[in-house]
C-alpha cells in the first residue's frame, strides 16, 4: 500500500468525519475550516511521527500542551482536540504496522489525558 495514498486517505476521511459530526463547524468556517482541519491533522500525524523516530512519547504530549494554549487563545476549548484524537485511534489501526499503531494509540491517550487534566484545572480556576 502506498504511505502517501493511505496518508491522504487518512486525513480525508478524519476530515470528513469531523465536519458530518459537526455540521455547525462547516457553516462557520466552511471550506477554509476544512483545510485547516486537515492541516492540524498532518501536524498531528507529523508530531506523532516523531515522537516514534525518538521513542519519546513527551514530544506529542507537549506539542499537544502547545496547541491547547494556541486554540484556547482562540476561543476553542480542549473538547475539540479530545474529539480529533479520539477519532483518530481508530483510523490509524489499519495504515500501520502493530508496534506503531501501538505508540501511536499511546501518545494519544496521554495527550487526551493531559487535555483533560487542563479542562478540570481550568474548571478549578473559574
Amino acid at each position: 500500500m502506498n504511505q502517501q495514498f493511505s496518508k491522504d486517505a487518512l486525513l480525508d476521511k478524519i476530515v470528513e468525519e469531523i465536519f458530518n459530526a459537526y455540521p455547525s463547524l462547516y457553516e462557520r468556517y466552511g471550506e477554509n475550516g476544512k483545510k485547516r482541519t486537515r492541516e492540524d491533522n498532518q501536524h498531528h500525524l507529523d508530531y506523532l511521527q516523531s515522537a516514534y523516530e525518538a521513542d519519546d512519547s513527551k514530544l506529542f504530549v507537549d506539542y499537544t500542551v502547545w496547541l491547547h494554549e494556541l486554540l484556547s487563545a482562540r476561543g476553542m476549548n480542549e473538547k475539540i482536540i479530545i474529539d480529533n484524537y479520539e477519532r483518530l485511534i481508530p483510523f490509524l489501526k489499519d495504515h500501520m504496522d502493530k508496534e506503531k499503531y501501538d505508540f501511536f494509540k499511546a501518545c494519544l491517550v496521554e495527550g487526551i489525558q493531559v487535555l483533560i487534566a487542563e479542562k478540570k484545572k481550568d474548571e478549578e480556576d473559574n
